[in-house]
């Protein structure tokens, strides 16, 4: 897609075993869709590649109504202008973690409850 804006996902559809062949012919006919994987269980991984996130996410809703599809699940979804706008934010940020800026501190010292989320977002805000 060059070097403009893009967006990205990865997404599980799934199926009766019975529909995975046609489906997977039918998915790579969709504009902006490829597959990667199959089984005959039902599931068939794909990406949809777009311009923006709108794009990507009609693309999706067109999937959930192709004939066969159960479900259609977005894993993963990047996008250029998202990254960009948090490597900004970042940057602009002051703030670094104390323990980060102290020489003598230790790995095992550093302690992880399982959610930075939170944490980001706040220092992001700012």
């Amino acid at each position: 897609m060059g070097n403009e804006n893009f967006s990205i996902s990865s997404v599980v559809v799934m199926c009766n075993g019975d529909d995975v062949s046609r489906l997977w012919n039918v998915l790579n006919d969709v504009e902006g869709v490829d597959c990667h994987y199959r089984d005959e269980s039902g599931k068939i991984v794909i990406t949809i590649e777009s311009k923006n996130i709108d794009e990507e996410i009609k693309i999706l809703r067109n999937i959930e109504n192709i004939n066969g599809v159960i479900s259609a699940q977005m894993i993963y979804s990047y996008n250029e202008d998202e990254l960009e706008a948090l490597r900004s934010n970042i940057q602009k940020s002051d703030e670094i973690p104390k323990i980060l800026n102290d020489d003598k501190a230790k790995a095992e010292d550093i302690v992880y409850f399982g959610d930075v989320s939170k944490n980001i977002d706040d220092i992001l805000k700012r």
